[in-house]
C-alpha cells in the first residue's frame, strides 16, 4: 500500500481543472507528489478527445453559450462526453506503472465506479465504463505520459440527461445514458464520493490523506515526509 492523497473541490471550471492536472503529473515525475485522487464537479462542459469530433455534438456555439456550456477538445483518449451539475468527475493522477500498467488501471477506475454507485447489477462493460442493464452510468478517459495519468472518470449522480441527448456519447448513440437516481439509488454527493475514495483507494491499494488542493499543488504532503 502507497500512500496518496485525497482532494475535493466543489466546483472548478473545465480549462482550470485541466491546468491543474498537469500541474500535479508535473509535480509526481518529479518526485515532489504522491498519486492523487481528486473528486470535484464541473459546470455544464462537453469535451472530446483524439479520436472524437466535434460534428457529435449535435449544438453550435451559439446554442450552447444559450445553454451556459461550452466545448473542449482534450488531450485524453476517447471521443464526446459531457461533465457538470450532478456527476462527479474524478481525476486520478497517478504512475500506473505502480497499478500494473494501462488496462488494470483503467479497469480499476471501472470497478471501483460501479461499487461506489451502490446499485445491483452495476457492473464493468465495453464501450469502456460502468453499466447497468445497457445503461451507461459513468465512463472513464484517460491520458498516460511518462507513465503517469491525467484525466479520470465521471459518475453520474443525478444530472439531467438532457445533456446526454445533445451528443453522440463516446461514438456510440444507441448506448442510453443513466443515473444512480434513476436507477432508484441513492445520489447524494458526500455518499458517492465517499464511497468513490474507499472503492479508488481499495483497488490501487492508496492510503488515501485529504488535503486541499494548495497543500497538493505545493508539494507540501511530499516535503512533510521527507
Amino acid at each position: 500500500m502507497s500512500d496518496a492523497l485525497l482532494v475535493r473541490t466543489p466546483v472548478m471550471a473545465y480549462e482550470q481543472a485541466w491546468d491543474v492536472q498537469r500541474r500535479l503529473a508535473a509535480l509526481l515525475r518529479e518526485g515532489r507528489l504522491p498519486d492523487v485522487v481528486w473528486l470535484l464537479e464541473h459546470p455544464p462542459t462537453y469535451t472530446y478527445g483524439r479520436h472524437g469530433a466535434r460534428a457529435d455534438l449535435y449544438l453550435d456555439d451559439d446554442a450552447l453559450a444559450r445553454l451556459g456550456a461550452s466545448v473542449h477538445r482534450i488531450d485524453r483518449g476517447g471521443q464526446m462526453t459531457w461533465h457538470g451539475p450532478g456527476q462527479t468527475t474524478g481525476y486520478v493522477i497517478a504512475d500506473v506503472r505502480r497499478h500494473g500498467g494501462v488496462r488494470r488501471f483503467v479497469c480499476a477506475l471501472v470497478s471501483a465506479m460501479a461499487e461506489a454507485s451502490g446499485i445491483a447489477g452495476a457492473a464493468a462493460a465495453e464501450p469502456t465504463g460502468a453499466y447497468v442493464e445497457g445503461r451507461k452510468l459513468g465512463s472513464v478517459g484517460i491520458r498516460v505520459s511518462g507513465g503517469v495519468s491525467t484525466h479520470g472518470l465521471a459518475l453520474n449522480r443525478d444530472p439531467d440527461l438532457a445533456w446526454f441527448a445533445r451528443m453522440s456519447a463516446c461514438g456510440a448513440p444507441d448506448i442510453p445514458a443513466t443515473t444512480i437516481a434513476a436507477e432508484a439509488g441513492d445520489p447524494d454527493r458526500e455518499r458517492v464520493e465517499a464511497a468513490l475514495a474507499l472503492a479508488l483507494a481499495e483497488r490501487l491499494s492508496l492510503r488515501l490523506e485529504a488535503v486541499p488542493l494548495e497543500a497538493a499543488l505545493a508539494g507540501a504532503a511530499v516535503a512533510a515526509a521527507t
